[in-house]
């Protein structure tokens, strides 16, 4: 019997765990790189923070290249840099190195995502396109859970430098993997990178949507970075620590049939509503309690309500300028990871007093109002007719005066 063979979207998705994997190792060693160099809790936080700048603010920058060289050469060239970044970070002689292995890793393996949607964007249309955004994020947050596992056991079991090091070797693989990748066969867009920009910046939908991007990720990836460290701080191991918040990738991966079913009977600003308020209950009950059993369900939550409302979000940044999508697409992407990078920083103080309850409740309350703003704003952005609803959003929806 032939080989099955193995398509396109396999491939792009292999990156999308790569990422997500490399990004979120980090979270479990926090705490032993802190005390292995002899560093704040603080100052290591800020490790990860540097990851998120990087990653987030380099997204428009691929969006351009991509549109300039191609979306396969791009995805290309940068997991090679990131894996080769990954190998620094691991070799790292002194907290600035690895600050600086770091912060390349970030803006290298920020091209994934963006391009890989783009490009999934680009091949599949718009009635299918968000069941197949779905997937792809379920890949990218099986690299959340991966990695937030690996992190953990390598770092208890060897040395947090092993994790940096699982990354490299995961790197390699995939770029013999994406090999065969075949370039998409839609057109260049005629308009340069930055006429590009100055286009999306006049529409005040785009504004909006990456203005939630930015919620959603101080949110989501802001609180998420802590839940490990959390319970480091009460004495757990940083292995089963890290496997707790594993519940996130797991959840989030698990749910996509439910999430690929709810697209098709649930209206957008449904989703996006039920979505948030369920990442918001799973961050209020890590603020209330920090055990292994809170971890769990709350991460398990969080991870549940992200893979509602983040394809939501997705799928709009899609449709919302699609003569500039890859653009859009990465400034959309850049937003929700310069926002977990604005969290994370802005939590250092907090985390550093062991006030990681207060970090939760304040993600919490963002995602209160990421429910409510983010809904009605959906809501009113159909009622423009900028695109075909489905059949779930063709019956009325109620924006608010």
């Amino acid at each position: 019997m032939p080989a099955r063979q193995v398509t396109a979207h396999e491939r792009l998705r292999s990156a999308a765990f790569l990422s997500s994997f490399d990004r979120f190792t980090i979270p479990a060693l926090l705490v032993p790189i802190h005390k292995a160099l002899g560093i704040s809790l603080g100052t290591a936080a800020l490790i990860a923070s540097v990851y998120f700048v990087t990653y987030g603010l380099s997204q428009p920058l691929w969006g351009g290249l991509s549109d300039r060289f191609g979306r396969v050469r791009v995805l290309r060239t940068a997991i090679a840099g990131g894996g080769l970044a990954a190998l620094v970070s691991a070799t790292a002689p002194s907290v600035g190195i690895l600050m600086v292995g770091r912060a390349l890793a970030g803006l290298f393996f920020a091209a994934a995502m963006p391009t890989a949607m783009t490009y999934v964007s680009e091949t599949v249309a718009d009635a299918e396109r968000q069941s197949k955004l779905a997937v792809l994020m379920a890949f990218a947050t099986a690299g959340v859970a991966a990695g937030t596992i690996a992190g953990g056991v390598l770092a208890q079991l060897w040395s947090w430098r092993v994790a940096f090091l699982a990354s490299a070797l995961l790197a390699a693989a995939v770029s013999i993997f994406l090999v065969p990748l075949k370039e998409p066969t839609t057109p260049k867009p005629t308009a340069g990178f930055l006429a590009q920009v100055s286009e999306i910046a006049n529409d005040r939908w785009v504004r909006v949507v990456v203005a939630l991007a930015l919620v959603e990720g101080a949110v989501v990836f802001g609180a998420l970075t802590f839940v490990s460290a959390s319970l480091q701080h009460e004495g757990i191991g940083a292995a089963l620590a890290g496997s707790a918040a594993a519940g996130f990738g797991i959840s989030n991966s698990l749910c996509t049939p439910l999430v690929t079913r709810a697209i098709q009977r649930r209206a957008s600003p449904v989703l996006i509503a039920g979505g948030a308020t369920l990442a918001a209950a799973g961050l209020l009950l890590a603020a209330l309690d920090a055990t292994v059993l809170t971890a769990i369900i709350a991460t398990v939550a969080l991870g549940s309500g992200f893979g509602f409302l983040h394809s939501t979000l997705q799928l709009w940044a899609t449709q919302v300028h699609p003569h500039a999508r890859a653009v859009t697409i990465s400034f959309f992407a850049g937003a929700v990871f310069t926002g977990g990078a604005i969290a994370s920083a802005a939590a250092a103080p907090l985390v550093d007093a062991g006030r990681f309850s207060a970090v939760f409740f304040a993600a919490a309350a963002g995602a209160v109002l990421l429910a409510i703003v983010g809904s009605q704003a959906r809501a009113r952005f159909l009622a423009t007719g900028r695109v075909p609803l489905s059949a779930a959003e063709a019956e009325p929806v109620a924006v608010a005066p």
